[in-house]
């Protein structure tokens, strides 16, 4: 079959770190890797000369933005830039695909229907539930809740195609009345690249005793990961294992009442804050490899990196019963109820007393990774590309 053109456009880019972006470029790397021809195009808010080459070394057009004052990380671009549809025009791209429903998004839309080829969506993140808008203090908000649903959905029903990382987020989109034809794909990771790496000990965050047993937390410090309940599970886990001591890998607004909590309780230097760390360095540091295992109280998740990238690394996980997490443990760790700092500590330390326990989790975490390896999600993904192309082209 043909190469393709691939027009992304990612409202979500350098130099923010999450998981949106990654599982972005990730995906948009292997296509390269395969032949096909991309073009990015992102916000301006980087500083072009501290721009790694290697990140995005695709046609990438930067356009110029302002924060949006409802959520950090969030921003607008010029939602009619003729300089867009006339750059895009150029590249004529055989289809659009846009991972978020925010300027660029729109605009993805609009400039699909202008040059007549497909665009697809990919639900990442759940903004319009109580988890999101607690970071703007409007969890109870109602009205804020259906809009933001009503919203989304005005972007997603005009897409020819829409993509969701898991089931669990499938359906929920289905119960929100989303009106369209959903493909499920997996995020990827790179399992080739890591298997037999050679890891960079000066990019790691963090000294790891070999007496030590780390657990490890990576993602947004906001507060709708409930990272409260991850250090609120270390009182009971210090208790029995004096040994333990918890990574939080990211940063965000709700790091510094984290450390209040942690000092509260007398347990700060059990507790280490890296800060933001880009994706490549962490995953270069071999910091994966030495941590004991993965935990995230988070309910608001649809299909994590995070998570991924540790199961690529073989780590035991356990995570909150919420949203798309359940998806993700299949034999390879513990499920916990919402909210509860006990259950947490108590399945942690069912793995970090237990060998067999261990092993046994670890050992199917390797194996799941082939699932979400980023040649076969991509393969996937490949796949709706061209039967959504071929599709449209019947229905002109």
């Amino acid at each position: 079959m043909k190469k393709l053109k691939i027009a992304y456009y990612l409202d979500n880019f350098y130099p923010q770190v999450n998981g949106v972006v990654t599982s972005s470029v990730n995906t948009a790397v292997e296509f390269a890797r395969r032949g096909h021809e991309i073009f990015g195009v992102a916000p301006d808010f980087t500083d072009k000369s501290n721009y790694p080459d290697d990140y995005f070394p695709f046609h990438l057009l930067l356009l110029s933005c302002f924060n949006a004052f409802f959520y950090p990380d969030f921003v607008f671009t010029n939602p009619f830039s003729k300089k867009l549809l006339k750059t895009i025009n150029n590249f004529k791209p055989d289809i659009i695909h846009f991972h978020a429903p925010m300027s660029l998004g729109y605009q993805a839309i609009t400039n699909a229907r202008k040059l007549n080829i497909p665009v697809i969506g990919t639900f990442h993140t759940f903004f319009a539930e109580p988890e999101y808008l607690s970071v703007i203090n409007q969890q109870d908000n109602k009205f804020l809740q259906n809009f933001g649903w009503w919203y989304s959905n005005q972007f997603f029903n005009r897409c020819n195609a829409v993509v969701s990382p898991g089931k669990a987020t499938a359906n929920f989109l289905f119960q929100k009345k989303l009106d369209n034809k959903i493909h499920i794909v997996s995020n990827g990771v790179n399992c080739q690249k890591y298997k037999n790496f050679n890891f960079n000990i000066n990019k790691s965050p963090v000294n790891i005793d070999k007496n030590e047993d780390w657990i490890l937390f990576v993602g947004r410090i906001s507060k709708e990961k409930c990272l409260d309940v991850l250090i609120k599970s270390m009182n009971y886990i210090l208790k029995r294992r004096k040994n333990v001591k918890l990574l939080i890998v990211g940063d965000g607004p709700y790091k510094n009442d984290l450390k209040k909590i942690a000092s509260v309780n007398n347990i700060q230097d059990k507790i280490h804050f890296t800060g933001s760390i880009p994706n490549k360095d962490l995953l270069e540091s071999g910091i994966f490899k030495k941590v004991k295992l993965f935990a995230t109280p988070s309910t608001s998740e649809n299909q994590p990196m995070t998570i991924l990238e540790s199961i690529m690394f073989g780590l035991p996980i356990v995570g909150a019963n919420a949203k798309g997490i359940p998806e993700l443990i299949e034999g390879n760790g513990f499920l916990v109820p919402p909210n509860d700092p006990k259950s947490m500590a108590d399945s942690i330390l069912k793995i970090l007393e237990n060998k067999n326990i261990y092993n046994e989790f670890s050992t199917k975490s390797i194996e799941l990774s082939k699932k979400y390896n980023i040649r076969n999600t991509t393969d996937k993904m490949e796949s709706i590309y061209y039967q959504v192309i071929e599709e449209y082209k019947n229905h002109e």
